[in-house]
């Protein structure tokens, strides 16, 4: 692929995953602050669709423009201080996830294989991750902190088979093999 046309692929997924927080008005858990959003299917989608590096470049940039304080996080929320309250520990993973989903998914869309690989990084990996951040910020006990994120979880798996079914439907040519 030439680089104009990576690059351009690459900046244009960074402002999907930048639109999507609007697509959806955020639903905040009282307890933990961390809204539900829209924001995960585009990080899974992103990991399903390119390399492993297209994936996690796509995932920073987003993340970089919601650091330097453009509204793309929940809520239109920008800046450092987003990033440093209790949802940062999952927003500064997403590139991560992107990377382990694009990196770990079957060459030949096994639908078992890459689901089973979805939920292990983007549901369980991430929540044990981000919540060492979530329990820390809000002054939690860990395993409070943890048992607070169960309603995602359904939320979060409908996320990634809607991911995973677009993922099948779109061109091969915007596809992107490791």
């Amino acid at each position: 692929m030439n680089k104009i046309k990576q690059i351009s692929k690459i900046s244009l997924f960074a402002a999907f995953i930048s639109v999507s927080v609007y697509l959806f008005p955020p639903i905040v858990v009282p307890l933990i602050q961390v809204p539900f959003t829209l924001q995960t299917l585009f990080i899974i989608l992103a990991g399903f669709l390119f390399t492993p590096l297209e994936a996690f470049i796509t995932v920073l940039l987003y993340v970089f423009i919601g650091a330097v304080g453009l509204p793309v996080f929940s809520g239109a929320r920008g800046g450092l201080s987003v990033l440093l309250g209790p949802s940062g520990g999952f927003i500064m993973l997403f590139p991560l996830v992107s990377l382990f989903i694009s990196f770990f998914k079957s060459k030949s869309k096994n639908m078992l294989h890459d689901l089973i690989i979805g939920v292990l990084i983007s549901i369980v990996g991430l929540y044990f991750l981000a919540n060492i951040w979530l329990s820390i910020t809000l002054s939690l006990n860990y395993w409070v902190a943890l048992l607070s994120l169960l309603p995602f979880i359904p939320l979060d798996i409908a996320k990634l088979l809607l991911a995973y079914f677009v993922y099948l439907k779109m061109p091969s040519e915007f596809v992107s093999r490791k």
